[in-house]
């Protein structure tokens, strides 16, 4: 009788496309009828885990909370400017889940932490890349290492989310999200959309999503916009995204500085996405000569086969745009 406990505290990014599917392709090659599998990780994430036995939320560790999410790890800064990746903090999350663990009768412990390459049964953990064949190797996709499926959307809050809005979520309408965070900024351009959303909502009912995980310097996605058919939520887990994302007419997602990882979700519960961005995100070569960070190709046709996509939008068409009609039209069919 064995415990495998997989622990992740990197970017939201490199669990979806290659934390989760490694997980799943090990359990599912790998587990013994009488082992036990916990998984670790943020709030709201158990939804994606169907393979675990046990689903821990780190969310609420001051360690967890407080540290930067960066690929597999996370870090912190020592005061004096340095950033600090296998510290106390690394340290203290794997500590703490192992207090919890001592506390119940599990036999056998095995720890595989995010933040230390593991390589087991034929599955390499916290390594690699979450990009197309293009990259250099270690920023590469091994699709092999991975066992992907369609998740399943939380239906449960939809009568909520209702009541919050004001709407019936059985109407049509679009779905809006975006994402900022003020670390890894390719580009410094600064999304105008409002007017663009406005327009959208003239055709039909916007939804305008708000979503904060609480953990230091995370992608937010955050509106101000007065208009009569533009309606918000706030939430802070996949369930309630999911909800949206599975009711939802259409979808279009904004994301500024880099490809947030925010993008990945709707394909991953077999719905497709308007990815809005400007041309130096969807093509940055700044740190890569000759290569890109968003190989949307390469996802669309290697790791979503279930009927979702990303559909890129040029942010610079919109801005540049004299009329917004010709555009609306282009999303309202997909």
């Amino acid at each position: 009788m064995n415990t495998y406990v997989f622990i992740f505290t990197g970017e939201f990014g490199y669990e979806l496309l290659n934390w989760n599917g490694v997980v799943r392709r090990w359990v599912s090659e790998n587990k013994k009828p009488d082992d036990t599998i916990i998984v670790c990780s943020r709030h709201g994430l158990e939804m994606i885990y169907e393979m675990a036995d046990y689903y821990i939320d780190i969310s609420d560790i001051e360690s967890y909370k407080n540290s930067i999410a960066d690929c597999y790890c996370s870090y912190v800064n020592d005061g004096s400017g340095n950033i600090v990746r296998n510290g106390w903090h690394q340290q203290d999350i794997l500590n703490t889940v192992n207090e919890v663990l001592q506390n119940e009768e599990f036999t056998n412990i095995n720890f595989i932490y995010s933040p230390v390459k593991t390589y087991i049964n034929g599955c390499l953990f916290g390594a690699g890349g979450i990009y197309g064949p293009e990259r250099e190797p270690a920023g590469r996709l091994d699709i092999s290492n991975n066992l992907y499926k369609k998740f399943e959307a939380d239906l449960s809050c939809k009568e909520t989310i209702e009541t919050e809005l004001g709407i019936s979520l059985d109407e049509p309408f679009i779905l809006c999200q975006t994402a900022a965070r003020s670390v890894v900024r390719r580009d410094k351009t600064i999304l105008e959309l409002d007017d663009f959303i406005i327009a959208l909502s003239k055709k039909i009912p916007v939804v305008c999503l708000g979503f904060d995980v609480n953990k230091l310097l995370n992608s937010k996605s955050v509106f101000n916009i007065e208009s009569p058919n533009v309606y918000y939520y706030k939430c802070n887990t996949l369930n309630e995204q999911s909800c949206l994302i599975e009711t939802s007419k259409h979808r279009v997602f904004f994301s500024e500085g880099d490809f947030r990882s925010h993008m990945y979700v709707p394909p991953f519960f077999g719905k497709s996405v308007v990815s809005v961005a400007t041309s130096e995100v969807f093509n940055s070569v700044s740190a890569f000569p000759g290569m890109t960070n968003a190989p949307i190709q390469f996802w669309n046709k290697r790791v979503w086969n279930f009927g979702g996509e990303i559909i890129p939008l040029y942010y610079e068409k919109i801005r540049d745009s004299k009329d917004y009609d010709k555009i609306i039209k282009n999303i309202l069919l997909n």
